[in-house]
């Protein structure tokens, strides 16, 4: 449960954020928000999936319903607060309760006097920003990130406890007597865009000759690794544990799933869905969806995996024999 910092009339939310309330809703009192399955009179939850189970406990809640357009024929009248971006409300809503972000705590942290951190910055606690990274205004590194020498940091951007920002990218190459490996110095650092998000313990690795790129607005979850050379497009939304090797090009708006994996200097194009555990080894067009490994058409591999469930089924095996 989230304490709202007044309580207020449904109808009083619906004027100041927007929706259809019903007829008669408006003067429920909201004082907190509540999961679906525990929230009561006075509370306000959010519908914003169509699973059964959060369905039948909307249906059945005696607080007030805030529910996405679409869903809306799913919940009775006369509690509901209907809106077509019930997401955004939501997340309003939640901002006006969260707690003020951590003050800045860079003399707890180790900032390198060859580094260059705007002062409006926040740095937290154990935080490591080595000689060469530039830190833009209003971005916040949490405790115990690393910020590498090359790193370019732009404005209003979170880089996430325990992320690493520039670290040397893996690039190897065979010694000319075959003894062996060695590391190609990756001195082209990372650039990160304003808006942009890293998650924790997210890997960002450095380019070789170029900066690697995330891009404007971006959002990466945590344990997600992003190789050297690659870009992450504008707005590109990536869920926890996905990879991108080397010179991956992720187009604009992209959803990547959790634990995809994208193979070197592959091109995703913009606004392509890759589902969670993608294994992506080729070029996947603008707006297209996949899934599945290797890679293909969403519609083909959800096809090929009822085809192999059916197959799998000891009483269709045993009526195949029949006949």
């Amino acid at each position: 449960m989230v304490t709202l910092p007044s309580a207020s009339l449904l109808g009083a939310l619906a004027a100041r954020h927007g929706g259809v309330v019903d007829a008669g809703a408006e003067a429920l009192t909201v004082a907190a928000l509540a999961p679906v399955a525990t929230a009561v009179d006075g509370q306000l939850t959010p519908l914003l999936s169509r699973r059964r189970a959060y369905v039948e406990a909307a249906r059945a809640t005696a607080a007030a319903v805030l529910v996405d357009a679409e869903l809306a024929s799913l919940v009775p009248a006369g509690r509901r607060w209907v809106h077509a971006h019930a997401g955004f409300v939501l997340a309003e809503l939640l901002r006006s309760a969260a707690p003020p972000p951590p003050p800045d705590a860079r003399a707890a942290a180790h900032v390198d006097p060859g580094a260059s951190v705007d002062p409006t910055a926040s740095v937290g606690p154990g935080a490591v920003i080595l000689a060469g990274a530039r830190i833009g205004p209003g971005t916040r590194i949490e405790p115990n990130a690393v910020i590498y020498g090359g790193s370019v940091i732009g404005a209003r951007v979170l880089v996430g406890a325990g992320a690493v920002v520039g670290r040397p990218g893996f690039g190897w190459t065979a010694a000319p007597d075959g003894d062996g490996v060695v590391r190609v110095p990756q001195l082209g650092g990372v650039r990160i865009e304003d808006d942009a998000e890293i998650g924790p313990l997210a890997t960002v690795d450095a380019g070789t000759l170029g900066p690697t790129v995330i891009g404007r607005g971006a959002k990466l979850d945590a344990h997600v690794h992003v190789g050297h050379n690659a870009e992450v497009g504008a707005g590109v939304m990536v869920a926890a544990q996905a990879g991108f090797a080397g010179s991956v090009i992720i187009g604009a708006g992209a959803l990547v799933g959790g634990q995809a994996g994208v193979a070197d200097h592959v091109h995703v194009g913009a606004g392509a869905r890759l589902a969670g555990k993608a294994g992506v080894i080729g070029d996947v067009e603008a707006g297209a969806a996949v899934a599945g490994y290797p890679a293909v058409a969403r519609e083909r591999w959800l096809r090929a995996a009822a085809h192999a469930l059916h197959e799998s089924d000891p009483e269709q095996r045993r009526r195949r024999r029949s006949t």
